[in-house]
């Protein structure tokens, strides 16, 4: 029912911004098929209502000439039953109706059949007990059903001559006739257009449940992430949108193509750069131990700088790569799960193994790793993250690097353990660089988006490809000021947690 009265709100808003602005720039259908079915019943009712009354007043113009014609019967009766004292006249009472006329009321077509004009009448009416209107006829009337003008109103009048020379005449006012049709018509269209409004909501109730499936179709692809590129499922979807669901999985399928080639263009090329920068470092290396000019010596350290640049980018290139391939292929089947389980990470293995990946580089640079909530975890306890370990490692591999590259000489990177509930850890990685500004938080976290000024080299590619398997995950990243009252360097801390 609630929804029911959300879709009659909707299609009444969607009439008010059409009258509005003349004709909506998106029209409903919807509202197109019920104003027409609305308009169709109204037509429809328009011309049963005409043909009703139409048939009502032919019917009571026909019952009105029946009463007058009874009358002026009974009333015959009467006079030639009371009208003479010689008697054997009261059998005109129980005649049949036949023998009666056959031997008492003169035929039409004769010529006594007619009242002269100029003569005094007296009209008796059916109506305001029997009153009796006397006229003076301006022109002969003959026998049989007239309609006259007397005293101003029209009247339907019957006249019949009887063999003793008598006239009868009856008369009814032709409005009562009219009244009687509207009474019948107005009895016959009352349930009428109630069914037809009944009608009519029941046409915009099946028309509103037909749209369901395609309001249902508009959610599913608006839910839809921009990874998710399997096809639409076709099962019960009504034939009508079978071609339009048909063509958008053909253009799922060519993205998808297209996404495949690129990424495979972009990995492949990433692969085949490794070696050749393999075999530049290795060269840089060979040439370290040459004995070479000072000035030499200084461009050679250049030298290793890019090509260490450009290995580390390479390399988180491909790891970007790998983790948008997973992304994309976690929406089309359940992620991790050979029977459909979701894999559980070992935090405090993960926590290990990204610490000492990251070590020997922090150590180089002068920078302390520490680590915070491990030892207050109870005994046995071993908390868990719901994903696949080497992504837990990545992302934790990728924090840490992230954070080391932008501490100062001397300073300490954290990685926080909140374990208070198992079944939701929190990891946190926080250091005392220069933070990130509100403003490009969101920005940071986009392939080779870098901040200008903070003078560290990098690839920009270390928070995206976080960003990329929280997603996957289900994960939330959270980018916050480490040290908030500190306006010279806030540092950044980067949390994670389930969704």
């Amino acid at each position: 029912m609630r929804s029911n009265l959300k879709a009659l709100v909707d299609i009444l808003t969607d009439v008010r911004r059409t009258i509005r602005t003349g004709r909506s720039a998106n029209p409903s259908l919807t509202l197109r098929a019920s104003l027409c079915a609305a308009a169709a019943v109204i037509a429809f009712a328009a011309v049963a209502s005409v043909a009703i009354f139409g048939v009502s007043y032919i019917q009571a113009k026909d019952a009105q000439d029946d009463r007058l014609e009874e009358v002026a019967g009974i009333l015959s009766r009467s006079r030639i039953a009371f009208g003479r004292r010689d008697g054997g006249t009261f059998e005109a009472l129980y005649m049949d109706d036949d023998d009666f006329e056959a031997r008492y009321v003169v035929d039409p077509d004769s010529p006594e059949a007619e009242l002269p004009a100029g003569s005094d009448i007296l009209v008796h009416t059916l109506h305001r007990t029997g009153r009796a209107l006397r006229i003076r006829l301006p022109h002969p009337l003959r026998d049989g059903f007239h309609t006259l003008e007397l005293h101003g109103r029209s009247y339907r009048v019957f006249s019949q001559t009887l063999v003793n020379g008598r006239h009868v005449v009856t008369g009814e006012r032709t409005i009562s006739a009219l009244k009687e049709a509207w009474l019948d018509s107005v009895n016959l269209l009352i349930p009428f257009l109630l069914l037809s409004v009944l009608l009519a909501f029941v046409i915009w109730l099946l028309l509103w449940r037909m749209m369901r499936p395609v309001k249902q179709l508009a959610l599913d692809v608006g839910h839809r992430s921009g990874d998710a590129l399997s096809p639409m499922p076709l099962a019960g979807v009504p034939s009508e949108l079978l071609p339009l669901l048909t063509s958008f999985n053909g253009l799922l399928a060519r993205v998808e193509t297209l996404r495949g080639q690129e990424a495979r263009f972009v990995a492949d090329a990433a692969h085949e750069l490794r070696s050749p920068l393999a075999a530049l470092s290795l060269q840089a290396e060979r040439l370290e131990k040459e004995d070479l000019t000072p000035a030499a010596r200084e461009r050679l350290q250049t030298l290793r700088a890019g090509i260490d640049r450009a290995v580390r980018q390479v390399s988180q290139l491909l790891t970007l790569k790998r983790a948008q391939a997973k992304a994309a292929a976690a929406h089309s089947a359940p992620a991790g799960a050979a029977h459909g389980e979701t894999p559980k990470a070992d935090v405090l293995r993960a926590v290990q193994e990204a610490v000492e990946s990251v070590y020997w580089e922090a150590e180089k640079l002068g920078i302390q790793i520490e680590v915070e909530g491990v030892e207050d975890l109870p005994a046995g306890a071993a908390p868990m993250m719901p994903m696949a370990f080497d992504d837990l490692f990545t992302i934790l591999r990728n924090l840490l690097e992230n954070a080391v590259r932008y501490s100062p000489s001397g300073t300490a990177v954290t990685l926080k353990l909140d374990a208070a509930d198992a079944s939701r850890p929190v990891l946190t990685v926080s250091d005392c660089g220069p933070g990130i500004p509100a403003a490009e938080r969101a920005r940071v976290l986009e392939p080779f988006y870098r901040r200008l000024g903070t003078g560290v080299s990098g690839t920009g590619l270390g928070l995206a490809i976080v960003k990329t398997l929280c997603d996957r995950w289900r994960l939330t990243l959270t980018l916050e000021d480490a040290h908030p009252g500190n306006a010279g360097a806030p540092g950044l801390a980067a949390s994670i947690r389930r969704a």
